[in-house]
């Protein structure tokens, strides 16, 4: 069995920029040149793909295409092929250690649309069976607005605006240094920060070295590997005795998996995907380094 548990631009995106940007901040690629979202924000149907939310995106006035929209990436990501589909160029930016990089004149999501933005080129695709998505859209190209996942009632909303300060109960601030939106799970004494990744289906996972420091139910047992552009990694799965607490919230959560897996420089860091998530409304404040998880019937206000 090949599991596909981690965030796919995660994995695809991130390499693109993860050596480059941890030596030099610099070597991110520059932000859109013009942002336009109405003042009322814009809200589309939230699709599924093997737990991962799916929206239509249009590329420079053609599709629509479906796209994941992936708060565990950094950059948007477009499919190889699509890429050559559209013939989009090469941005006018020096070449960034790891990817490839293409410039998108204009990107929409429902009535938000982004110019002149720089997207990253990967093999998207490939990675599912049959028909999967042709790119995926980080939750992170509109700064300075509100990316709301509302999983409950199925739906994406962009609007302008920014989260309220951090109060670690349902709101949460994560470093320049994380790079992708982080939280703090509290597990028998422990504390670790794990990623809030929508491009993952699963629920709670962990690096392994937490198979020994956590008071698991019996043995942790291989449930497959995770299947990466870097290669195949084990994935190991096991009941953990304590409760597995977020801020204010006690996740139900039968099993926890762990592995080495891991998009971003430095020790691996766990995450939290599609199996938590779908129970919250999730909000990213990318431009503040923000998010907040509500349950659900809560308000998409901000």
């Amino acid at each position: 069995m090949r599991v596909r548990w981690i965030g796919v631009a995660a994995v695809i995106g991130l390499s693109i920029l993860s050596s480059a940007a941890q030596h030099d901040p610099e070597d991110h690629p520059p932000p859109p040149d013009k942002i336009g979202v109405p003042d009322g924000g814009t809200t589309l149907p939230m699709g599924d793909i093997g737990g991962r939310p799916l929206v239509e995106v249009e590329i420079n006035g053609k599709g629509p295409y479906r796209f994941l929209v992936d708060t565990g990436a950094s950059i948007t990501v477009v499919d190889q092929e699509l890429r050559n589909e559209l013939g989009l160029p090469a941005p006018n930016v020096h070449a960034v250690k790891g990817g490839e990089l293409a410039r998108v004149q204009h990107l929409r999501v429902g009535e938000a649309a982004v110019e002149g933005v720089v997207v990253g080129v990967g093999p998207i695709a490939r990675m599912f069976a049959g028909s999967g998505p042709q790119g995926v859209l980080s939750a992170a190209s509109f700064p300075g607005c509100l990316v709301i996942l509302d999983y409950p009632r199925k739906r994406v909303t962009v609007k302008r605006g920014q989260l309220p300060a951090a109060d670690s109960l349902t709101t949460f601030q994560y470093t320049a240094e994380q790079i992708l939106p982080n939280v703090p799970l509290r597990i028998g004494g422990h504390e670790l920060h794990v990623h809030v990744d929508s491009g993952a289906p699963g629920g709670v996972s962990l690096p392994t070295q937490y198979m020994k420091e956590l008071e698991l139910d019996g043995e942790a047992v291989q449930a497959g590997r995770a299947r990466t552009p870097a290669g195949e990694f084990p994935v190991w799965s096991a009941k953990v005795r304590d409760k597995i607490e977020l801020g204010k919230y006690t996740l139900d959560v039968a099993r926890v998996r762990f592995s080495d897996v891991n998009p971003v420089p430095g020790p691996p860091v766990g995450n939290i995907g599609y199996d938590v998530l779908r129970r919250f409304v999730v909000t990213l404040d990318a431009q503040n380094r923000r998010v907040r998880l509500e349950p659900e019937g809560a308000s998409a206000a901000p």
